[in-house]
């Protein structure tokens, strides 16, 4: 029975090693080592689109009385 469940605990540990995902902070410390090799997702990472999709300022549509029409059916 303990070695059924250690085995589980085993696996279930090693196999959330796989689930990692590289974020922006991560690019910044891998681009600082020079002997570092890039990942794809650093490599297709910008800065400026970053920047754009997370500062991105929705305006809010302001609509007049004479915008709306009403038809009242009798």
């Amino acid at each position: 029975m303990y070695k059924i469940v250690i085995t589980s605990l085993f696996a279930l540990a090693f196999s959330a090693c796989s689930n990692i995902k590289i974020t922006a902070a991560m690019c910044n410390k891998i681009e600082a080592d020079p002997n570092a090799q890039i990942p794809q997702e650093c490599r297709d990472y910008d800065k400026e689109k970053a920047a754009k999709a997370f500062d991105k300022v929705v305006d809010d549509k302001k609509v007049s009385d004479k915008d709306l029409e009403f038809n009242r059916e009798k």
